[in-house]
């Protein structure tokens, strides 16, 4: 999962707050984007044809390290998928395909057994091996490497070579979704030998890395771009990319990249800000591809961080959840190109489920505008009539600035003294690290997201005891064993029952207040074909799909 900081969006001066422009419960005059393609299309036309260059935006900052595991954001996980590829392989539909894992199966709730392909190779003609595969995974659970995937680890009990050819992972407990874990980053396979020589230097720019992907990474200056190049001896040729060379350009300007998209100098774009929907709408050169509703795992939501001040009576919560406008805020601050959201693992996470109608059916009933006068009243009961609430918000996000804003006067219009903090980026993102930053706040507004749609994963990532988002402390022993159930369960009905009997409990103690959920937002030059229209990007060889039409 990840909790990134968000980047810096262009600002639409003429976004007014909700509750002033809209009236409570309003929806705001804002032109809104339509989503133009369906939930059954996952990607662009195919690509047919190979192509010398692709230049591709690798989102708001040059990533930190190109070690596959040290930092889950954008920038890492749009990129490092095609360089280090995990070991099973995800599709644009989110399902799963052999790859260096030519097969692997889950003989009992306990047990993960992985057979690899024997065609696997290094970028450097080496075999990929179990010893290979055993040390890469093994490395999130070793505390001096500091995966950002460690928490995914922690009901392995033991990761083992088995055979000649295969790996076995052991689980502490029944767990049916731990398998997701093998198709992120967080199960990139890297050469042991270079990675052991290399040691604190594995994955600086100097050093580099050595992996199985379908490219290497020809050159990265650090800030500016970082080019990959095809490996020509890339074992699986039905994989092979079509690209010789692929360029990341790092803008962290929505306008600049808006502009570099309008002129050609960059091809494509995932994770666009909605603040450039009017201009990439209306540009000759590509197109544009809005989502709907589910087309991302991402979203917005308040996360509490300390359950003694002004939001610690869960009436509290509930009434500042039960008055947020949040068709407004997605039709105003997103232009549209986000949908409300009365769940944190909201459509984004099972639509297209086996267990869809079962999701959908809980979650319509969630959906309710906001209500001031029972917020009003809740609040009275709670005994927190002018009681301050802090809220910390990025300062350099204008839309989280809107955001916070109107979460300010929302509350207020309850009887609640909101004060809102604006943070520099370093020390907003200090809030997802160290509880010492946050402790100042009663709740901080974040993007989240998960790598593949999995309910459970996101509600345990922050509501159960070993979650690495549960920043506040949250314990309910009800929603530890329902997660625990559906993290159990083989069945998709019986794992949504189970996340749905958590769902119904963390609606109402809130230790995150959902806002909306945004649209996937995707720009493609007309030169070039072959981009997923999901999330699927993140961790994967996309690259390879790309070329010419």
């Amino acid at each position: 999962m990840n909790t990134t900081i968000p980047r810096a969006a262009g600002c639409a001066a003429a976004v007014a707050l909700l509750v002033t422009a809209c009236g409570p419960g309003g929806s705001a005059a804002a032109p809104a984007a339509s989503s133009n393609f369906s939930t059954a299309q996952v990607t662009t036309a195919p690509g047919t044809k190979p192509i010398s260059s692709l230049t591709w935006s690798g989102d708001y900052r040059a990533p930190y390290a190109e070690d596959p595991v040290k930092t889950a954001d954008y920038p890492e996980e749009t990129i490092l998928g095609n360089v280090c590829e995990p070991l099973i392989r995800v599709a644009a539909d989110y399902s799963m395909h052999p790859g260096i894992a030519a097969s692997w199966s889950q003989p009992d709730a306990e047990h993960v057994v992985v057979d690899l392909d024997p065609r696997a190779r290094f970028s450097d003609g080496q075999p990929v091996t179990t010893d290979d595969v055993v040390y890469s995974l093994a490395r999130n659970m070793d505390p001096q490497v500091a995966s950002n995937y460690a928490d995914s680890y922690n009901d392995v009990a033991s990761i083992k070579a088995t055979g000649p050819a295969q790996v076995t992972v052991t689980l502490t407990k029944p767990d049916y979704v731990f398998v997701r874990t093998l198709g992120t980053l967080g199960a990139a396979v890297v050469e042991k030998a270079f990675a052991v020589k290399a040691g604190s230097d594995f994955g600086n720019a100097d050093t580099g890395v050595v992996c199985a992907g379908p490219y290497t990474i020809q050159s990265f200056d650090g800030t500016n771009q970082m080019v990959l190049k095809r490996d020509p001896n890339y074992w699986d040729p039905s994989h092979a990319g079509k690209a010789d060379t692929v360029t990341f350009k790092f803008l962290g300007d929505p306008s600049a990249l808006a502009n570099a998209l309008t002129s050609g100098a960059v091809q494509g774009a995932f994770d666009l800000q909605a603040s450039t929907v009017s201009q990439l709408s209306r540009a000759s050169g590509g197109k544009l591809y809005v989502g709907g509703e589910g087309s991302t795992t991402q979203n917005v939501d308040l996360v509490v961080s300390d359950f003694a001040g002004g939001l610690a009576d869960a009436r509290t919560r509930q009434a500042l959840s039960m008055a947020i406008d949040r068709a407004g805020i997605a039709k105003t601050i997103y232009s549209g190109a986000a949908d409300p959201l009365y769940a944190v693992a909201g459509p984004g996470f099972w639509q297209g489920n086996p267990a869809e109608s079962v999701y959908r059916a809980a979650y319509n009933q969630l959906a309710k505008g906001p209500d001031l006068a029972g917020a009003t009243s809740l609040v009275k009961q709670a005994g927190a009539s002018g009681k301050q609430v802090t809220i910390a918000y990025a300062a350099g996000t204008p839309s989280q600035a809107q955001l916070a804003q109107v979460l300010q006067q929302t509350g207020q219009a309850i009887g609640l003294n909101v004060k809102i903090i604006g943070l520099p980026d370093q020390q907003y993102g200090n809030l997802f690290t160290d509880p010492k930053a946050r402790a100042a706040y009663d709740g901080f507004l974040t993007i989240n997201y998960m790598e593949y749609p999995e309910a459970q994963s996101m509600y345990a990532s922050y509501a159960t005891a070993t979650g690495a988002q549960n920043f506040n402390g949250y314990a309910n022993t009800a929603v530890q064993q329902d997660l625990d159930a559906a993290q159990a369960a083989n069945d998709p009905t019986t794992r949504a029952q189970a996340v749905l009997k958590a769902q119904a409990v963390l609606g109402q103690d809130l230790p995150w207040i959902p806002i909306v959920a945004p649209r996937a937002l995707l720009f493609q030059s007309h030169e070039v074909t072959g981009a997923p229209l999901t999330f699927s990007y993140m961790d994967n060889a996309w690259v390879t799909a790309i070329g010419a039409p």
